[in-house]
């Protein structure tokens, strides 16, 4: 691996990974949607900007790349909503395809998809790994199962290094996701107590979803496998908000939300979104979100690539409390605003 093409480079995931390959001597090429106005990564790194839906504009984009880490993609926003299901498929399927006939041209030998735990569904009964049944329930989980499918299918046609991911909810700073949300909240008083509830959700940090896909990029036993990267353990959502309060310096309170006025408040925000334009801050999607199941194993890519989680919640959260208060203001806005 010595040149490589990262697709969503300007993302989250993509500038933790750019600069973990530059770091590692790689000659990177990173594509985004549009020029960034400042970018994340060293002058060193050339910055192509396409729409992977461009198929004309992706079709040299591979040239001169031995790997492919593509993380383009069209997902639910921070809020929750879900987009049009031709657009998740004209971004995450057909993107996905302009991408490998751009890898299968170009001649690389290795490519890894990142996709969805999602794929595999909306909520888990007991902790679920990758020879669960798919049952992908949304438009962004069903584009991400039929790209899974279209990477193996090239994988075996182009005699290419083909990999995909499954991740759950990807932390770390710099993040605009949901923990961020739940961070801001709790900073402001905003987030109720949660209840103490059995129903374990895996997450995963960045540096491990980086770590994992350098090993599945570079092992032979990788090739055409389906993995699922977590954490070390889950956590339940109440295990969250008090490592949360605690960071922030906040007593953790002694009572919680009864799940019953949870759901009542839940029932409220799906009938107020039924007459308001947009989502509302609380509803049923935002409830599930806190309190559904969602337990994923890790253990397949730590059995065939050695693959070890190096960062918990825990250890990360100290880190995460200070990019949150360096970005307060930012932070608010995008969460709450």
């Amino acid at each position: 691996m010595n040149r490589v093409l990262v697709t969503g480079a300007d993302g989250f995931i993509g500038r933790h990974l750019v600069r973990r390959l530059l770091e590692s001597g790689c000659s990177v090429r990173a594509l985004v949607r549009r020029p960034p106005e400042r970018p994340a990564w060293p002058g060193d790194v050339k910055t192509v900007a396409a729409d992977i839906r461009d198929r004309e504009r992706m079709d040299s984009c591979g040239e001169d790349c031995d790997t492919v880490f593509h993380l383009a993609a069209c997902s639910t926003t921070v809020s929750g909503l879900l987009r049009d299901e031709n657009e998740y498929g004209s971004v995450n399927v057909e993107g996905t395809r302009n991408v490998l006939d751009a890898a299968a041209k170009a001649g690389v030998t290795s490519f890894v998809f990142f996709s969805s735990v999602k794929a595999a569904g909306e909520e888990t009964r007991g902790c679920e790994d990758e020879s669960c049944i798919p049952r992908p329930q949304t438009p962004y989980g069903r584009s991400k199962l039929m790209a899974e499918r279209l990477v193996m299918e090239y994988g075996g046609e182009h005699d290419l290094h083909a990999v995909s991911l499954r991740l759950p909810m990807v932390y770390g700073p710099g993040s605009r996701g949901n923990l961020m949300t739940m961070i801001a909240a709790v900073d402001r008083g905003l987030f109720p107590p949660m209840p103490r509830m059995d129903h374990r959700r895996s997450m995963v940090h960045v540096g491990n979803v980086v770590d994992a896909a350098l090993l599945a990029a570079t092992r032979p036993a990788a090739r055409g496998r389906c993995y699922i990267v977590t954490d070390a353990r889950p956590y339940t959502t109440r295990e969250i908000y008090e490592a949360v309060c605690r960071g922030l310096g906040k007593r953790v309170p002694r009572w919680q939300m009864p799940v019953g006025l949870l759901k009542a408040l839940a029932g409220v925000g799906d009938a107020w979104g039924r007459v308001l334009p947009g989502r509302v801050p609380f509803d049923s999607h935002t409830l599930q979100k806190l309190l559904g199941p969602a337990w994923y194993s890790g253990g397949k890519i730590q059995r065939e690539l050695g693959f070890v989680p190096s960062m918990s919640f825990e250890e990360a959260l100290p880190e995460l409390i200070r990019w949150y208060r360096e970005n307060r203001r930012d932070a608010r806005g995008r969460a709450l605003g």
